[in-house]
């Protein structure tokens, strides 16, 4: 089943579109973090403020494998197009009712009770993003390209984070820290009730992938695809591997340095966000030329290369960070670049690891729950290790543990689809 380029390319960017959408929403938490943690946790430590904003954060990742659970075996009944839909619907409601969200001041106990509920909400609807979107992209993309489409998702992704980021940096610069600790910081959950619908309509407007739609016609749809794909166990051991750097990476660059240059290092909120935009711009520059890479050398070489990079630059790269002004940048463009080099690749990877009647639910599964219990923990854990062992390196220790448990699992990767061959190479059951 063929299609013409133009199709093809507007299906692409209604994938994109909507996924830069879903992070954009989800990655305003961490750039505000400061201020949540101000409104609905009051006390007179603002690092016991921040312990229970990030605490939030990474508890709430428990939610991303009941997302994952439902939407992934989900997705592989009923298509990928419905799921997708349903997700970013989910997404946008719950970060749209965050920015309304009285503080503890007004609701007392009730208001971090909510905000839990509705950061909850947030991850069972980004479990089940993750695996639809990419079993979307792959089963679109023309044999020999995965690689390369699927990497405009992270691209995306990083793009929504540089969006969130450039809103949150123009509202301090505009109201001020007053204005933005009171009420400044909900505007950009605001943002995501306009952003959403057009996601919506522009979702709404897709149609379900060729390989879903070859299946559904075959009456080859599996019925039980989480219990199917539990059987690939060596592939979900990969998966859980890889995932795991992949989302504390992506947190630990793109979510948690603001907090720690700010109340960690003592650098300035402006300079923070600066650095913090900078390492999100270095990780978009590698990432199309990386993934084609992978098209045509594999996925396990490049795999290695950039989980072996990060295991063996995190703790230089975090030293010069704290170092001064000046290297608190150029560090944070190193760990940027080599976040950006290993997910453009990751993703394709974790996903079509699977064949494609369980795609979408194994993927789901096998990531969800790395995230839950190493990434999405990352902010937590290190600022819980920086007040443990009083050492403002230790993050970077977390961060080369979970490189080498990748490295580990990028090891231990089968390709299933052969470099710049035109269709799937079957591994065995």
């Amino acid at each position: 089943m063929t299609q013409s380029p133009v199709p093809r390319r507007r299906i692409y960017f209604a994938t994109v579109f909507g996924h830069l959408v879903e992070w954009y929403e989800f990655s305003v938490y961490g750039f505000v973090a400061v201020h949540i943690g101000a409104t609905f946790f009051p006390g007179a430590d603002p690092m016991a403020r921040l312990l229970a904003t990030f605490g939030v954060f990474g508890f709430t990742f428990g939610f991303r494998p009941l997302g994952a659970l439902f939407f992934g075996p989900l997705a592989d009944r009923i298509g990928r197009r419905p799921v997708l839909v349903t997700v970013l619907l989910l997404m946008c409601g719950s970060t749209f009712a965050i920015g309304l969200l009285p503080g503890y001041a007004t609701l007392g106990i009730a208001a971090p009770v909510l905000l839990v509920v509705l950061r909850g909400l947030q991850n069972f609807s980004t479990g089940g993003e993750f695996g639809s979107v990419g079993a979307f992209m792959i089963e679109h993309a023309p044999p020999g390209r995965r690689g390369f489409a699927t990497s405009w998702l992270m691209f995306s992704a990083v793009v929504g984070f540089v969006i969130g980021s450039l809103v949150v940096v123009a509202l301090a610069a505009t109201l001020g820290d007053a204005a933005m600790a009171a009420w400044g910081w909900r505007i950009p959950f605001l943002v995501a009730g306009p952003l959403g619908i057009v996601g919506l309509y522009i979702r709404l407007r897709l149609e379900d992938t060729p390989e879903f739609r070859a299946l559904a016609d075959r009456h080859e749809v599996a019925q039980s695809p989480l219990r199917e794909a539990l059987r690939y166990r060596r592939e979900i051991l990969t998966v859980a591997g890889l995932a795991g750097l992949h989302t504390t990476a992506f947190y630990l660059v793109l979510t948690f340095m603001v907090s720690y240059l700010t109340q960690t290092v003592r650098f300035g909120t402006g300079l923070a966000l600066t650095a913090t935009l900078a390492g999100a711009v270095a990780a978009l520059v590698p990432m199309p030329w990386v993934s084609a890479w992978s098209d045509r050398i594999g996925r396990r070489p490049v795999l290695v290369t950039f989980s072996a990079g990060i295991a063996v630059l995190a703790v230089p790269a975090l030293a010069v960070i704290r170092s001064s002004p000046a290297g608190a940048i150029a560090g944070q463009v190193v760990l940027g670049s080599l976040m950006g080099a290993l997910v453009s690749t990751t993703l394709v990877s974790m996903t079509e690891i699977f064949p494609a009647r369980v795609r979408s639910a194994g993927s789901s599964f096998a990531y969800t729950i790395s995230a839950a219990l190493i990434g999405g923990t990352a902010p937590f854990v290190s600022t819980w290790l920086i007040g443990a062992t009083g050492s403002s390196l230790a993050p970077a220790g977390y961060l080369a543990a979970t490189a080498l448990l990748a490295l580990v699992a990028a090891l231990c990767f089968r390709e299933r689809v052969a470099p710049s061959v035109k269709g799937e190479v079957h591994v065995g059951q």
